[in-house]
């Protein structure tokens, strides 16, 4: 009699376990449906990559697609005649260093950047902006293929057809618009330096246009921008407003009808330092911005934090925004204009 009692509570836990295990299997069922139907629903809602897209520059070189210097990181001196098929692989000092092991290879973004971040003298590529794009694009607007990881030139020695991992755009200002670096503003730029670890003074080099103009020379036109502005007023009106100087100091005349141009175009521009160093000015608007490397730079470098290296700092024209309290309309958001 205790046997068949026994047996009968056995056969009551195993039923119960079987049909636990059913629900739990169909929960599943059901769990991995939903997750299914949500993938392939974002997967329809997300835009499909274009032949002619940019690639994220870190993605690039980390799955060995590109050779940093093989292509335009380092125009600023191929147009002198160092020849980018004989580009170092792994650049180890100075400048080719810092553009490409420091900044470009931890850039993990897909803005389009400068072809020649030292524009002197002016040429054919000076204010365009480049990026990686797949060997099916078809508008590369100059662009070129660019090189394998062996290099064009180890195929011709062995007498092999070269074959190119990817090809090269000259970003079109329409149609790549909201690609380009230099459309975005300094808040922006500094948000990515910070965001990735790399120079802030780098991206500003690699974003925007350069002028042949000091903050010295550019400071009196500014200072009396800011001095007469009021909410509201056009910088064109602004700009107009203020008293030009007068012939026999020319390169006074030459530097406030360019500085004033720039004001007016809101473009952001970098004013140059002698040596074409990494210290300098940005202007935006009637925006100054400092660029300007620490005390304790070194450290910084040496320490691998490269956005530590350079402060960048609104010395003019610009105040750190606030936002208010949607819900309490006694604290609403700062009004920049009134500042």
């Amino acid at each position: 009699m205790a046997v068949t009692k026994v047996s009968s509570v056995l056969a009551c836990l195993a039923l119960a376990r079987a049909l636990e295990g059913q629900q739990q299997g169909a929960l599943r069922g059901r769990v991995n449906a939903t997750i299914l139907h949500s993938t392939s629903e974002a997967k329809r809602g997300k835009r499909r990559r274009s032949a002619c897209d940019c690639m994220n520059w870190a993605g690039v070189y980390y799955d060995s697609l590109a050779m940093c210097g093989r292509a335009e990181e380092l125009y600023f001196l191929s147009k002198f005649g160092f020849s980018a098929a004989y580009a170092a692989t792994e650049p180890i000092a100075g400048l080719p260093h810092r553009v490409c092991n420091d900044f470009l290879k931890n850039f993990k973004n897909d803005s389009c950047i400068m072809v020649d971040q030292y524009p002197f003298p002016a040429d054919a590529m000076t204010n365009k902006q480049w990026c990686y794009v797949a060997n099916d694009c078809d508008t590369l607007n100059g662009g070129d293929y660019a090189t394998n990881t062996m290099g064009f030139q180890l195929g011709g020695w062995n007498n092999l057809a070269s074959t190119s991992n990817l090809s090269w755009k000259i970003c079109d200002p329409v149609a790549d618009a909201g690609s380009m670096l230099m459309n975005k503003s300094p808040g922006e730029l500094l948000e990515m330096c910070l965001k990735d670890d790399i120079s802030c003074s780098r991206i500003f080099r690699l974003a925007y246009p350069v002028v042949e103009i000091t903050w010295g020379e550019a400071q009196y036109l500014l200072e009396g921008l800011d001095a007469v502005y009021t909410p509201g007023a056009s910088l064109t009106t602004l700009v107009d407003g203020l008293t030009a100087p007068t012939a026999p100091f020319t390169r006074m005349v030459e530097v406030h009808s360019t500085i004033g141009d720039i004001v007016k175009s809101e473009q952001g521009t970098i004013l140059d330092s002698p040596g074409h160093g990494d210290n300098f000015h940005v202007i935006k608007g009637r925006e100054v911005w400092e660029v300007k490397r620490i005390e304790l730079g070194d450290m910084a470098y040496l320490g691998g934090h490269f956005s530590l290296e350079f402060a960048v700092t609104c010395v003019m024209g610009c105040a750190p925004s606030r936002l208010g309290n949607p819900e309490n309309p006694d604290h609403p958001d700062l009004d920049l204009e009134t500042m």
